[in-house]
């Protein structure tokens, strides 16, 4: 009995013993990296970590991080299709060498390897498309120049027009009940009612003193007077003016029109003369003469000759006048034809502006058509070049996933090349569309700007015309 409790407090030592040893070794046991080969979990891919930028956990992370590189700005839409095309991109695509190419890549990349990998193969030229987006002059523009007689002149146009009166003895004489003094006066003052508002304007008249004598002869061959010098709107003023004048002496036209270069302002950029007469020089002047040095001028003028009730040979030498002052010369016989004379300058003017409406309208239409045109071309000829630089990605990763199966990421790599052609694609779109828009608004508005500044000018003058 004894032996027999000995042998059982001998065997409980033991035991006693044997439990504080293992409770010492695992305190003491230090993982090992190596161990985790035994481990139950999976070993984890390194590029596969999720970085912290990337998770959705709202909670910091306990390890210290690197600030961000605040000198790396993301790329632009642009910048990022502004790379460098592959090396097998456009014409120089071989099927051949780009699987050559692939044969080489190892199995085991990311699946941001293998796009950047078949990008660098593959990936189309878009710079000029790019280029031509972003320099595209979306602006209409039509700048033809508007006819000389514009009601408002432009601000760069200063138009002076000449007005000379024939007032010799010869302008008593009547034609159908009424002086042909009478005649004129009356058809400028229509004329000069319908004169542009800003045009500078100058009323002379010539052999005005004196009378037909021999003995007046040198007073009246030396009068000629401006009764009038202003603006196209000061119409009233001419008219009480002309009332004043009665029809006197010889006809010195010569001298009147040499007294014109005096009148004009030297800023002027466009002069015209009308000489209303009713015979030839009468005074030994040579308006010829005086008429080519005023069309010669450094203000250039134009010297039109009205011949009022003129003789075959009074016609001959007033047209010389006129062809030398770079003019024309008209013959007219009784005063509705004189009205009608001075009348045609307005219609003509009006018919200008017509053209110039209808010039300007259809200038901006066909610019503006051009540029939409231009614009879609290259939006679709964009689309078509992703299609194809999609469709040979998509070749190449066939290739690969025949070589390597299911050890590459082929469905990440396929959704990464996808939006790498809906991206270019839809920039082409986008960008064509922003750019047809503005277009499509700049060509509206100076179209319209054309026919509006048209318009009014054209019922001004037909207004007149009827007054």
């Amino acid at each position: 009995m004894f032996r027999r409790s000995i042998f059982i407090c001998m065997m409980l030592i033991f035991l006693l013993a044997g439990c504080r040893d293992e409770t010492d070794k695992g305190a003491l046991k230090i993982p090992d990296s190596s161990d985790s080969a035994q481990s139950n979990e999976p070993e984890k891919d390194p590029s596969k970590i999720q970085t912290p930028s990337d998770s959705d956990q709202s909670e910091p992370s306990s390890e210290i991080q690197s600030p961000p590189d605040s000198s790396q700005t993301p790329l632009t839409d642009e910048e990022i299709l502004m790379k460098p095309p592959g090396r097998f991109a456009g014409s120089n695509y071989n099927e051949q060498k780009v699987q050559a190419a692939l044969d080489e890549l190892p199995s085991e990349m990311t699946a941001d390897q293998y796009t950047e990998e078949l990008l660098l193969l593959l990936a189309e030229d878009y710079r000029s498309y790019i280029t031509t987006f972003k320099e595209y002059d979306t602006e209409v523009k039509v700048d033809n120049e508007r006819p000389n007689g514009n009601i408002t002149l432009p601000a760069s146009r200063k138009l002076h027009i000449s007005i000379l009166l024939d007032a010799s003895g010869s302008m008593k004489a009547q034609i159908n009940g009424k002086s042909k003094m009478d005649s004129a006066k009356e058809a400028i003052q229509i004329f000069v009612d319908k004169l542009p508002e800003n045009a500078e304007v100058s009323l002379r008249v010539y052999g005005h003193k004196g009378t037909g004598s021999q003995k007046d002869k040198q007073v009246s061959c030396n009068s000629t007077e401006e009764i009038f010098h202003g603006q196209g709107n000061q119409t009233d003023q001419m008219k009480t003016a002309l009332q004043s004048v009665k029809p006197a002496g010889w006809t010195p036209i010569a001298n009147a029109l040499k007294s014109v270069k005096q009148d004009i302002d030297p800023e002027t950029t466009d002069s015209v003369v009308y000489v209303v007469s009713d015979g030839i020089e009468t005074c030994g002047g040579n308006p010829v003469q005086i008429a080519k040095e005023l069309n010669q001028s450094k203000v250039k003028t134009v010297v039109n000759i009205i011949g009022f009730d003129v003789d075959n040979e009074g016609q001959k030498l007033l047209r010389q006048v006129a062809t030398s002052g770079g003019g024309e010369f008209t013959s007219v016989d009784n005063d509705e034809s004189l009205k009608n004379y001075l009348n045609k300058a307005y219609i003509k003017l009006l018919g200008e502006w017509k053209t110039w409406q209808a010039k300007g309208e259809g200038q901006a239409n066909t610019q503006k058509e051009q540029k939409q045109g231009a614009i879609n071309n290259t939006e679709m000829d964009m689309q078509i070049l992703a299609n194809k630089e999609y469709y040979n990605l998509l070749a190449a990763l066939k290739h690969l996933e025949t070589k390597y199966g299911n050890a590459i990421p082929h469905g990440e790599i396929w959704m990464q090349i996808t939006n790498r052609k809906n991206f270019a694609w839809n920039y082409a779109r986008d960008t064509g569309r922003r750019l047809y828009d503005e277009v499509t608004k700049s060509g509206n508005q100076v179209y319209d700007d054309i026919k509006n500044e048209g318009d009014k000018n054209i019922e001004d003058l037909e207004n007149k015309q009827n007054n």
